[in-house]
């Protein structure tokens, strides 16, 4: 019979082996999902450089053709407006403004309207500058109105040659009631009469404008507000044609 023989220390060695066997395993595991962690970790970052870089090329293309259009549509507007320069200069070119517009305007009214062309020609062309004007004169008359109860009145002129005479509305007071003066800033009826008879109706708000042909002269004639009741004539004359 054979005794076995039992070591204490021995027990306690395996134990602590042991246990060093198990934290070296836990720190291989440790380390090795570490490892695995950081791999896949840059596994994924690699990833999202290459997409990044992928929407950075994609936006610097953008950026490119935003900018080409930028710089196309600058060019054209550019052109745009060197056009429209050149549209307004030959604009005003052809038809300037000022009183040569609002002849061109009126020549292709008269013509719209049914006008001779050869006529107006002649008109144009027998227009010219006023020569040998005379001085201008001032005389006055009195406007008759439906309340005036005197004479009806007229001015002569040219040497009596032409006589001038006018009806107007009646003036009113506060009340309403009329006077026997015109009122200025209603309609008056002038009328402007040859000797021979031929007469000439002019009608509208002063201050009124007018010319008259008498032999070889023309009378150019402004009827404005004149005193209470009166019509101021102011007159000259010129060579006609």
């Amino acid at each position: 019979m054979s005794l076995s023989h039992y070591n204490p220390s021995d027990r306690y060695r395996q134990r602590s082996l042991h246990r060093i066997l198990g934290v070296l395993r836990f720190l291989l595991i440790v380390i090795l999902s570490g490892g695995l962690g950081f791999w896949i970790g840059n596994l994924y970052a690699g990833q999202g450089v290459m997409t990044l870089k992928a929407e950075r090329d994609v936006l610097a293309q953008q950026r490119d053709s935003l900018q080409e259009n930028v710089t196309r549509i600058r060019a054209e507007a550019q052109t745009a407006n060197a056009r429209l320069e050149q549209v307004q200069e030959t604009y005003e070119e052809t038809i300037p403004e000022g009183p040569m517009r609002d002849l061109i305007t009126l020549v292709k009214k008269q013509l719209d309207e049914g006008m001779d062309p050869q006529r107006l020609s002649v008109a144009i062309q027998s227009a010219r500058p006023p020569r040998n004007c005379s001085e201008i004169e001032t005389k006055r008359f009195v406007v008759s109105t439906p309340a005036y109860e005197g004479p009806d009145s007229e001015i002569s002129v040219a040497e009596n040659m032409i006589s001038i005479s006018g009806k107007g509305s009646s003036a009113h007071n506060d009340k309403g009631q009329p006077e026997a003066w015109y009122d200025s800033s209603q309609i008056v009826r002038l009328v402007f009469t040859v000797v021979g008879g031929k007469q000439k109706k002019v009608n509208g708000v002063m201050p009124l404008h007018h010319s008259v042909i008498s032999g070889d002269r023309e009378y150019r004639f402004t009827i404005s507000e004149g005193a209470r009741s009166f019509a101021k004539v102011t007159f000259d004359s010129c060579d006609y044609p």
